[in-house]
């Protein structure tokens, strides 16, 4: 095998940027780094902020490091188990890149990265930000390639000016003003536009209203609140003690914190303080023995709200009048809340949101978003389709406003025939290809839909960016780690389950994700709580089922299999399904996964676990996945699903 060129003779037009590795969870201290390392005239790469609309994200990662001068690893615990920066650091070696390694915790490397990392240089951030960041940057340069940026060098010729007289002054100006073009080039094609107006949330403070709350609570808050915000996204946070001068509204989140029994109460309050307008208020009631949990909650619970809240009416080109912000904000706080019973809550402020500001595109995707979480709580398949056709409706005039109205573009994928797997495709990568989103949505859904039609490994590179962007809602790593699980990646999920429970609105909705993952991995544990919101005879069944495999008794297993489809038809879910295939039943867990394959979750994904694939040669499954119209899409698309191109294919491939 040839090894790839060194990047020493790579084409002196390409910027040669250095290229930040770092873990998702590190993403926040990853985007400071580069930004201090960008200050001190060394420009960056990190995926992302780098990664453009529509880019396959490996493909992207892989030119990036064969293009570095160096390499920046960003270490810490999450980087220490994380897949990714292995290969990262692998490529780094194939491409003779130099690799740094920032210490931001004093951890050391595991045996998996104790080769790789055995002669790489060490700064460790924990003994003083400014040291090592200034170190670090001295070091790069003296690799080849790492040149200063243009706007750097213009600030050193600046400087000269004073003693170099008039000729200096002139050529720091037309560096400066080419910096400036540079500057304005990839503001130009950058992959959204600025925002019409600033939103920027000045953290008023929450005020303690009982002596026994920790004092230090109130700080916390503001940290967590600041930390929840993306760095390079619209909707920004300010910690100044006043509004700033001037007419434009001036938004400022609050509240209160006191004990109330055995629960922490928290009121929080989103205020227009030029007008003294509430535009938001909300009441969250969190466990009084976890006091140190609760900054972390309210920085969830109210940065999702608020963020999508002030996104929305940074796209509008006025900023919106009191009553119909505090409207769209309603919106988002029903459309955003994983425990909302129905839809209805996030329909009738948006539908009062349009009615007031028809021009508003993001308005009417609210309505179409509303409409679509009714579609998934209806009673009836009726009522469903009346809800999606709603939903239709709202998206087409929202995208009528705004044709890059990327929101609109994902909701309508979700409200389109759910077995047009082109026309939902075709949406979502319009969506991606648009305005981004600050919650990474239209990468989270175009992520489930390609986890759905079984391309696995391009459903990943989909959901990482979604989680890159916002790892603070639960459904955005829970949907991660089971995509995780179905590329054979269980040891890499669940750390990301873990993520996921801890965002979760309430104890009972943490234990069904851990519920979740145990039937997705395999693991009796959860199933032996007795305090389980699930089912008691399924559990039992469940559990009866992974005892029978570890014993190897046949005749076990067969009364496992029984007990499991004694349970209500309504009971047989996506654990039943995965149990039934585990214990051999490859015909029954069959059946039961066709039930489910109809349903918004998980749909066909249920196919694609590595359990399942004794499901896939089964006599009637090719008519099936014809049904779903998944061969349509595959044969039209010219892709096929990941198993097909394993060593030993299912039958069905033969045909695609």
């Amino acid at each position: 095998m040839n090894e790839p060129e060194p990047t020493g003779d790579a084409d002196p037009s390409i910027p040669r940027r250095v290229f930040i590795s770092y873990a998702s969870a590190d993403r926040k201290q990853a985007l400071s780094v580069c930004k201090a390392i960008e200050d001190r005239g060394t420009p960056c790469w990190i995926s992302t902020r780098d990664v453009a609309p529509g880019e396959n994200y490996q493909e992207a990662i892989v030119q990036a490091i064969r293009l570095a001068p160096a390499m920046v690893l960003v270490f810490s615990h999450a980087a220490n188990n994380s897949d990714e920066i292995k290969k990262e650091l692998s490529l780094a070696s194939r491409f003779h890149v130099p690799v740094m390694a920032l210490r931001l915790e004093d951890v050391e490397p595991s045996d998996a990265f104790a080769y790789e990392l055995s002669t790489r240089q060490w700064i460790d951030a924990f003994d003083g930000w400014d040291p090592s960041i200034d170190a670090l940057v001295s070091r790069i340069a003296q690799f080849p390639g790492a040149a200063p940026a243009a706007a750097t060098l213009a600030a050193t010729v600046a400087r000269q000016a004073p003693t170099s007289g008039r000729r200096w002054m002139a050529f720091a100006a037309g560096i400066g003003a080419l910096a400036l073009l540079a500057a304005a080039g990839a503001w130009w094609f950058r992959p959204q536009p600025a925002a019409p107006h600033g939103m920027t949330v000045r953290l008023s403070g929450f005020r303690l209203l009982s002596a026994d709350v920790p004092a230090t609570i109130a700080d916390a808050v503001d940290a967590e609140i600041a930390a929840a915000f993306n760095a390079d996204g619209v909707v920004g946070v300010s910690t100044a003690p006043s509004a700033a001068p001037g007419s434009a509204p001036a938004y400022a989140l609050g509240g209160t914190i006191q004990r109330d029994g055995k629960a922490i109460r928290v009121i929080t309050r989103l205020a227009n303080e030029r007008s003294g307008a509430t535009l938001w208020t909300d009441t969250f009631n969190y466990d009084g023995s976890e006091a140190d949990k609760v900054p972390h909650h309210i920085a969830v619970d109210a940065g999702n709200v608020v963020r999508c809240g002030l996104f929305g009416a940074s796209t509008y080109a006025r900023p919106l009048p009191d009553n119909v912000l505090r409207d769209y904000m309603g919106f988002c706080q029903g459309h955003w809340d994983p425990d909302t019973a129905e839809g209805g809550k996030a329909l009738l402020p948006a539908q009062r949101v349009v009615a007031a500001v028809p021009d508003f595109s993001w308005g009417w995707a609210a309505v179409a978003g509303a409409y679509w979480k009714v579609s998934m709580r209806a009673d009836t398949p009726r009522a469903a389709d009346a809800a999606r056709a709603g939903g239709r409706a709202a998206a087409d005039r929202a995208i009528a406003i705004d044709p890059r109205n990327s929101e609109a573009l994902y909701l309508k994928s979700m409200v389109v025939d759910h077995h047009d797997w082109l026309a939902r495709e075709a949406l979502l990568k319009r969506a991606v290809a648009a305005r981004r989103l600050d919650c990474g949505c239209e990468h989270h859904q175009y992520g489930w839909m390609l986890a759905n039609v079984g391309r696995t490994a391009d459903a990943l590179d989909e959901l990482r960016q979604a989680n890159d962007m916002l790892a603070l809602y639960v459904y955005t790593p829970l949907t991660l780690a089971d995509a995780l699980v179905a590329a054979g990646k269980p040891g890499e999920a669940r750390p990301i389950y873990a993520a996921a429970a801890q965002l979760a609105p309430n104890a009972e909705f943490a234990k069904w994700i851990v519920l979740g993952e145990a039937g997705k991995t395999g693991d009796i544990t959860p199933l032996l709580d007795a305090n389980s919101p699930m089912y008691a005879p399924k559990r039992n069944a469940l559990a009866a089922g992974y005892r029978a495999i570890a014993s190897q008794d046949a005749s076990a297993k067969t009364r496992a299999i029984q007990a499991l489809l004694a349970l209500p038809e309504h009971q047989q879910d996506d654990d039943v399904a995965m149990q039934l295939a585990r214990l051999g039943d490859n015909h029954a867990a069959f059946q039961v996964a066709v039930r489910q394959a109809d349903r918004d979750y998980p749909g066909p994904s249920i196919f694609w676990y590595p359990v399942m694939r004794g499901v896939l040669s089964e006599p009637g499954f090719p008519a099936e996945v014809e049904r779903l119209g998944l061969v349509k899409y595959w044969k039209t698309s010219r892709t096929r699903p990941d198993v097909c191109d394993e060593m030993s294919p299912p039958f069905f491939c033969r045909v695609l």
